[in-house]
């Protein structure tokens, strides 16, 4: 063969060589840029579905529910409270005359286990000379000074002004002052409800502001029960 002719085979041997197939790149240029993403975007797509975790747990957790506010009365003799007493009772000279009486006083405890009590009180007269009526005001001052949980032993004494149809004694007058003194107790028989008892000497007369100054001492026996106001 030629020289000339082996070159122009031998050259094209060579372009044949030069355009056999080439090994695709752009997959793995893909593959690796695919990749890269991933792993850069991990971090917020955990965020993003913790998030939506997040979310879906607060949907369904319950709304918290609103407890009404209850006004709960104070314990029986705490500092401050207010209570209801209505009080009848019944008293008697050692003799003839008798009274019956009716009260109702609010209580207000100025300190643990110690009340000022007022309140009005209205009161039938049993005696010789003609019966009457008579209503006024009155207060006093109780002190529980043995006090337990659901029951006290207490002190108490106070006075009270009493108006009448008709003069009480029958020697004394219509418009007279009605200090009183004694020892009671007290008995819770319900939920911040008590039963209250005792025993009082009392006394009535016009204290010397009228002519006659026949006054009467009594004893008194009575019960009442006390009510958170």
């Amino acid at each position: 063969m030629p020289i000339s002719s082996a070159l122009i085979a031998l050259a094209a041997m060579t372009n044949i060589s030069s355009m056999a197939p080439v090994a695709p790149v752009a997959p793995v240029e893909f593959a690796t840029f695919s990749n890269s993403m991933l792993s850069d975007s991990a971090p917020m797509i955990c965020l993003i579905s913790q998030s939506t975790q997040n979310s879906i747990a607060a949907a369904n957790k319950p709304a918290n529910a609103v407890v009404p506010k209850v006004n709960t009365p104070a314990k029986f003799g705490v500092k401050g409270s207010w209570r209801w007493e209505f009080e009848g009772s019944w008293m008697n000279d050692f003799d003839s005359d008798n009274q019956l009486q009716g009260a109702w006083y609010a209580s207000w405890f100025l300190i643990d286990n110690f009340s000022f009590d007022f309140g009005p009180e209205v009161a039938w007269f049993s005696q010789g000379g003609g019966n009457t009526w008579g209503a006024g005001p009155a207060f006093m001052f109780r002190w529980h000074f043995f006090a337990r949980e659901t029951w006290s032993i207490y002190a108490d004494a106070g006075v009270g002004l009493m108006f009448t149809g008709s003069n009480v004694p029958p020697a004394g007058s219509s418009v007279n002052v009605t200090p009183r003194i004694g020892v009671g107790a007290s008995f819770e028989v319900a939920p911040n409800a008590r039963i209250l008892t005792g025993i009082r000497w009392a006394h009535i007369s016009n204290a010397n502001v009228a002519d006659n100054n026949d006054g009467r001492n009594s004893i008194q026996l009575y019960a009442g029960i006390s009510l958170p106001l």
